[in-house]
């Protein structure tokens, strides 16, 4: 009987003991595909003109949808590149920045700036694997991106005596107007710093995106400055 418990009590901690070391360096661990959907939250900076600060931009909401290769390097450390298509969109508080004063029977009634583009992510990341089913991940690295179109949307209302009538106009923001360039940069760096959750297949992250380049064009002689950051909350499913 002694010899019974006594093996039993081995086995126990045998089992415990793989159990602790799968939460940092699972054997298990394999590259995999995964797709991704989430909200974006964008929050930029004040604008930065000469020795003036002023808030240029109001948040903005957006979506992504994408997929990601996690690959393992070594324990539970991995890799995961991914790519994503976005569409994003936030406001000018002063569109007349843009657009230039308007005469006194014109009133801007909104405005958006609407932007398409892709987003290549190049996470590196550790996954801790509490249970067989759930897992929670850290990650850090940069993120890439391109702005496929960014058209600023302007409705305005125009009023002579009793006529009025509403004119809307979308003008590209990376399209230059009168040799004066384009308003806003097509090409932009971030840098991630985000956390995961994994239940079976299903995915649920966090990610916080730290703009690490103007948005905002500088003409020559000029010195304005404007990051984009972001929140994004994701949904996915890992194959």
């Amino acid at each position: 009987m002694k010899k019974l418990l006594f093996s039993l009590s081995i086995a126990a901690l045998a089992a415990t003991g793989a159990n602790a070391q799968r939460i940092i360096n699972n054997p298990d661990n394999k590259p995999f595909w995964g797709i991704r959907a989430s909200l974006d939250i964008s929050n930029p900076t004040e604008l930065k003109y000469d020795d003036f600060k002023f808030d240029a931009f109001d948040k903005g909401v957006g979506f992504s949808v994408g997929a990601v290769y996690n690959i393992p390097i070594v324990a539970n450390l991995y890799f995961e590149p991914g790519v994503s298509l976005f569409y994003n969109t936030w406001k000018w508080t002063y569109i007349e920045d843009f657009i230039g004063e308007l005469p006194s029977n014109f009133k801007t009634k909104h405005n958006s700036l609407r932007q398409t583009g892709i987003r290549i992510p190049l996470n590196l990341g550790y996954h801790f694997d509490f249970t067989k089913d759930f897992k929670v991940s850290v990650f850090t690295g940069p993120q890439l991106e391109a702005g496929f179109s960014c058209d600023s949307y302007v409705t305005v209302e125009a009023k002579a005596g009793n006529f009025s009538k509403e004119i809307h106009v979308a003008p590209s923001c990376y399209k230059d107007y009168d040799d004066e360039g384009p308003a806003l940069n097509r090409f932009q760096a971030y840098w991630n710093i985000g956390v995961g959750f994994t239940y079976q297949k299903f995915y649920l992250g966090v990610t916080g995106q730290l703009g690490m380049t103007d948005f905002v064009h500088n003409e020559k002689g000029e010195d304005v400055k404007s990051h984009m950051n972001r929140c994004s909350i994701a949904l996915g499913y890992n194959f």
